[in-house]
């Protein structure tokens, strides 16, 4: 459009005027002249311009042996058909005009082929044939009137160059598009294969998960069974004193493992978020030092936790995690001497260090280490406790709050692990003095707590031990049935304690708005689940409930209550005051 509407008639009118004016052209005559020159300039843009444009914008790369013989065939027979048809070697004859449609032949050629490039090359090649053979009198368009003949190769160069040019283009677009397809195709088949392994490693990584969970939870299971076996047996009071703490360091031992997978699950599910504050170090380590005192006394080694004044900002909770999981590596692999837990001050780091007198970790086994249920074997390794996720959950809680992690170890002497943290200038915090309320506020003593669970077992079991606190308890196996008996006991419960899945699919939240549908009242609630996946999670959250995973020590459930009646109790006599 440009080319035909725009360019060519301001050429050709600014031409014919000048040349008007100045007696070149008589003024009757200014129409023909004015279409001649119009043509002549669309022919020169529509046949030479492509040709220089295509040929400069085209890419520069080897020629293909195939494609530079198809081109030199194409442009040859261009040759051969224009001299043929136009050549004024050969005798013009009535019967020879005809010849000049075998033009469209390797313009076809070239258009469904080789594309615009020399498409545009063949129109030029046989443009220029024509114009020569027309000039020396050769070809079907010769004439008397040397205008007339150039206006017949102007309409014929336009003829054969126009649609070809556009059917290349066509070609040219279509031929990309299959190829930007079957690109996608194989683009698409390489990202199924991937995906496909990645499921497969993925399945065969559960399988494997599964299969060393079930191995390692079984070990504290048989010895359940064991030490109950030994309590069915008339025992001395000693000996009996002695299987129950066997029995309920079994049950730690196990509680332990389900927490490490919990975590893992939380971590996978992405459900921790990190809470970035500014806190003393020191803190931390003094309850390092608390948490593994009397384990590394029963074991005969010695713990050493140097004291730090350093500030550091991180998460506390989750650097906690990480030192609690190296430390109790530590104490695990340790046989004999000792571990060590102390900060070095390099820069604007802290270096939190964990040495241990272990067996030490191979230098080929380092990466491998951080591994899922990765452990190094060793023939006097204690395989008790632990599923071998501890430095898998370290790995990934450094990877959340960006810390790093190196590791030093040698071969029969120990190991040393240090997480490096920002370090920050000391902040001095006055907090004032909160008056705390008297410890009996929140007692447990005479609580009246529904206990929702399907399962009759737990029913008995956490009946009865809210009953040995001093709770009046009531409990069922759905929202209905613990509708019946309060109001057959005329009593609002203080507190719902509520399994997370229940019969017939329903969850404990539900069974929970229920219950607070029917009293018109919210009432606090724990629930708990054996699911680790992050949904109940989630949805407890959101709800404000607390979550509890299975199996929960009745320490935990008591201090949790005691928090739940003391922000719910706290909140209501804030109420009243207001």
């Amino acid at each position: 459009m440009i080319c035909v509407v725009i360019a060519t008639p301001i050429s050709a009118s600014i031409g014919l005027t000048s040349l008007t004016i100045f007696g070149y052209i008589e003024q009757k005559s200014f129409a023909d002249a004015w279409i001649t020159w119009w043509l002549g300039d669309v022919t020169g843009a529509l046949v030479i311009a492509p040709v220089i444009v295509l040929w400069v914008s085209s890419r520069y790369r080897d020629f293909e042996c195939d494609a530079f013989l198809e081109t030199a065939g194409v442009l040859t027979t261009a040759a051969v058909v224009g001299l043929i048809a136009f050549s004024p070697l050969i005798e013009q004859t009535p019967g020879r005009d005809p010849l000049g449609f075998l033009a469209i032949v390797p313009m076809l050629w070239a258009a469904l082929r080789r594309g615009p490039r020399d498409t545009a090359t063949v129109a030029l090649v046989l443009a220029g044939i024509t114009i020569w053979g027309t000039l020396t009198g050769g070809g079907p368009f010769t004439t008397a009137d040397l205008n007339a003949s150039f206006l017949l190769v102007l309409m014929f160069l336009i003829s054969i160059t126009v649609p070809s040019l556009l059917l290349s283009a066509d070609v040219e677009v279509r031929k990309k598009a299959e190829e930007r397809l079957r690109r996608a195709r194989v683009e698409l088949e390489r990202k199924v294969a991937e995906r496909t392994q990645e499921l497969e490693l993925a399945s065969a990584a559960k399988s494997r998960f599964f299969a060393m969970a079930s191995h390692d939870l079984r070990q504290p299971l048989h010895a359940l069974g064991l030490f109950v076996a030994q309590l069915r047996t008339p025992l001395e009071p000693a000996e009996r004193a002695r299987t129950i703490e066997r029995v309920d360091a079994t049950r730690k031992e196990m509680d332990e493992m389900f927490n490490s997978l919990l975590d893992i699950s939380r971590l996978d599910a992405g459900m921790l978020v990190p809470n970035i504050t500014e806190f003393p170090i020191g803190r931390l380590l003094q309850k390092i030092e608390t948490a593994f005192d009397q384990a590394t006394r029963e074991k005969g080694l010695r713990l050493r936790v140097r004291p730090s004044d350093a500030w550091v900002r991180s998460d506390a909770m989750l650097l906690e995690r990480i030192l609690l999981n190296l430390v109790s590596n530590a104490v695990r692999y340790t046989l004999q001497g000792g571990i060590l837990v102390g900060c070095r001050r390099r820069g604007e780091m802290l270096r939190i260090e964990v040495y241990d007198t272990g067996p030490g970790i191979p230098e080929d086994q380092k990466q491998n280490i951080f591994g899922e249920f990765f452990q190094i074997p060793a023939p006097e390794q204690n395989r008790c406790g632990g599923l071998g996720l501890g430095l898998a959950i370290v790995d990934r809680l450094r990877l959340l709050l960006n810390h790093q992690i190196e590791l030093a170890s040698t071969v029969g002497r120990g190991s040393r692990f240090t997480v490096l943290v920002p370090k920050v200038d000391e902040c001095v915090r006055s907090v004032a003095p909160t008056a705390l309320p008297h410890p009996g506020v929140f007692a447990v003593d005479g609580k009246a707590i529904l206990v929702i669970a399907d399962s009759p077992i737990v029913q008995e079991g956490t009946g009865g031990l809210l009953s040995k606190w001093g709770c009046s308890v009531v409990a069922a196996g759905s929202d209905e049935a613990a509708l019946v008996r309060l109001a057959e006991r005329e009593q609002r419960p203080d507190l719902i304690i509520s399994d997370y899945h229940l019969a017939r699919g329903k969850t404990g939240i539900r069974a929970i708005e229920q219950i607070n549908a029917a009293f018109g009242s919210s009432i606090p609630a724990i629930l708990i689940s054996g699911d680790t996946a992050a949904e109940p999670l989630r949805d407890a959250k959101d709800r404000g409930y607390v979550l509890l995973h299975k199996p929960v020590d009745p320490m935990q459930l008591r201090a949790v209550m005691h928090e739940v009646f003391r922000d719910h109790d706290g909140g209501r006599d804030a109420g009243a005051v207001s």
